[in-house]
C-alpha cells in the first residue's frame, strides 16, 4: 500500500473521529517534484524539509504530529530531525507505518490523550 493510499484512510478516519473529537487537522503537502524556481519559492516562503504529513490541533493548543509510511518506508535524516526536536518540545509525534488496521491502536492513543476534546452528547 502506497503512502497516499494510506494517508487517505487515516484523513477519512479522522473526518469521522470529528464527529466525537473537536480537532481540527490539516496535511503538509511536502512532497513531490516541483521546478527549482518554484521550490525556491516555497522555501523562501517557510516550507522545511521534514514537516510531518499531518497535523492535528486540539483545544487549548495542543498539537499531534502524524508521519506516514509505507510498510517499508523509512524515515529521512529531515523527517529524524524533527521527531527528535518534536521530543525536546514535548510534541506529541507518532511515525505511523503501514495500513489504518495496523495502526488503530496507535491513532486511538492520541484520541486518549485529549479526554476534554471528546463531545458530550
Amino acid at each position: 500500500m502506497k503512502e497516499s493510499d494510506i494517508q487517505i484512510e487515516i484523513v477519512d478516519f479522522l473526518k469521522e473521529m470529528q464527529k466525537k473529537y473537536r480537532f481540527r487537522f490539516f496535511s503538509v503537502p511536502n512532497e513531490g517534484n516541483r521546478k527549482v524556481w518554484f521550490l525556491n519559492k516555497l522555501v523562501r516562503m517557510g516550507l522545511k524539509s521534514g514537516v510531518p504529513d499531518l497535523v492535528l490541533e486540539f483545544p487549548e493548543g495542543k498539537m499531534v504530529y502524524l508521519e506516514i509510511k509505507a510498510e517499508k518506508g523509512r524515515l529521512s535524516e529531515t523527517q529524524k530531525t524533527w521527531l527528535k526536536v518534536s521530543k525536546v518540545f514535548n510534541t506529541p509525534h507518532y511515525v505511523i507505518k503501514g495500513s489504518l488496521d495496523a495502526n488503530m491502536g496507535v491513532l486511538e492513543g492520541v484520541f486518549a490523550l485529549f479526554p476534554q476534546a471528546k463531545i458530550n452528547k
